[in-house]
């Protein structure tokens, strides 16, 4: 289908914001384009905002089903709510067309690259690089579930997490769908989103959401939602940059039974891959991924448990070192395929980033510096 093109690069948008060029595409025949807030020293307002904005503009057609065009809506009504946190995409306006038929999120725009990018062009990550961003990750989170109206993201994926230019920061972008919820009382919780549609990522869902499928029980289903969730997203995220592979292997991702293999698989243990990864962090893992019935019993309660154990780890890692997997190897069932593609990660490694190459490098200097003591020492005899 051909997107419309609804903005032409000078086009002021909003009074202050003028459009640069179209920079991508996104979901629901999204089209993003960079803009500059004109207006960014006019008042002490706009004086925290960068001077760029990315603008996502979504113009339904025949495509778009009324549920998708619901949860949309309830994106730009999230999104607006979620302000000033650190490790959360700012949303700054939204914009909708007389007929709410076309609308406009004007967001803070992020100059680096996403997660699922970094992992691809760089393999699995360092220990320390994928503890330090997934510690930064959880920041986040927990600033989503802490809204008295909590919000459970739903779609945490690599691709919605974007790196700064410089590596050092990252933003989780994308409230699309969303689940927002208030609790009654202790036992009972208030949905204010649209919950009829499974969405989501297949291999970043948490099978639980299975559990919606011939339900029209609102209350059965605002029991179901939780951010169990989230937390299992995040257990498949640092997996994946530990691994650089999914936990579990699909012919096809996009297919409804990759969401049922956590139940009948168990996770592989990264440490027999990678020796130098601790089961204090193995066990972080599958907490957040437990799914099995005699697993759910493991599950972390909240977000401030997985912080903990991270912390544990990180404040004072010999502690840990005692530590023995929660489920152990012999209680797991593993997939015959897929697991570690130890091929396909060597494959995406740069060549001066292999052993090999600073071997070589070593090699050669050594070389040349032998024989320019020979030519030196020749030379010298010789006269």
């Amino acid at each position: 289908m051909v997107q419309k093109q609804l903005y032409q690069p000078n086009d002021l948008i909003a009074g202050h914001y003028r459009v640069i060029k179209k920079i991508g595409t996104g979901g629901m025949n999204s089209t993003i384009y960079l803009a500059q807030d004109i207006a960014i020293h006019e008042k002490e307002y706009f004086s925290l905002r960068n001077k760029y904005v990315a603008i996502k503009v979504i113009n339904r057609d025949e495509s778009i089903t009324d549920d998708d065009w619901m949860k949309f809506l309830d994106e730009c009504v999230t999104a607006t709510r979620v302000t000033n946190k650190k490790n959360i995409v700012q949303t700054y306006d939204v914009v909708k067309s007389n007929n709410d038929n076309t609308v406009s999120i004007f967001m803070e725009y992020i100059d680096g690259i996403s997660l699922r990018e970094y992992i691809e062009t760089h393999g699995y990550l360092s220990l320390n690089d994928a503890l330090f961003y997934f510690q930064k990750i959880l920041e986040g989170v927990k600033e989503l579930h802490s809204f008295n109206d909590k919000i459970i993201h739903r779609d945490l994926k690599p691709e919605n997490i974007l790196l700064s230019k410089d590596l050092r920061n990252l933003k989780i972008i994308d409230f699309g769908i969303s689940s927002v919820f208030t609790m009654v009382n202790k036992d009972n919780k208030l949905m204010f989103t649209n919950e009829n549609v499974i969405y989501g990522t297949y291999p970043y869902i948490c099978p639980d959401l299975l559990k919606l499928r011939g339900t029209n029980d609102d209350a059965k289903r605002a029991s179901i939602i939780s951010e169990q969730f989230d937390f299992y997203s995040l257990g498949v995220i640092l997996y994946e940059m530990l691994a650089a592979e999914k936990p579990f292997y699909a012919k096809n991702y996009d297919k409804l039974e990759v969401i049922e293999l956590p139940l009948k698989y168990d996770l592989m243990v990264l440490s027999d891959i990678n020796p130098h990864i601790p089961v204090a962090i193995e066990n972080i893992i599958f907490r957040c991924m437990a799914s099995k019935p005699e697993d759910i019993k493991y599950r972390y309660e909240n977000i401030n448990q997985i912080i903990t154990d991270l912390n544990r780890y990180l404040n004072q890692p010999e502690k840990t070192v005692a530590d023995h997997l929660l489920k152990p190897r012999n209680k797991r069932l593993f997939q015959i395929k897929g697991g570690f593609n130890i091929q396909g990660q060597k494959l995406r490694e740069k060549f001066y980033e292999k052993t090999w190459f600073f071997s070589a490098i070593l090699i050669t200097a050594f070389t040349v510096v032998i024989m320019a003591i020979i030519i030196i020492c020749f030379h010298v005899f010789e006269w």
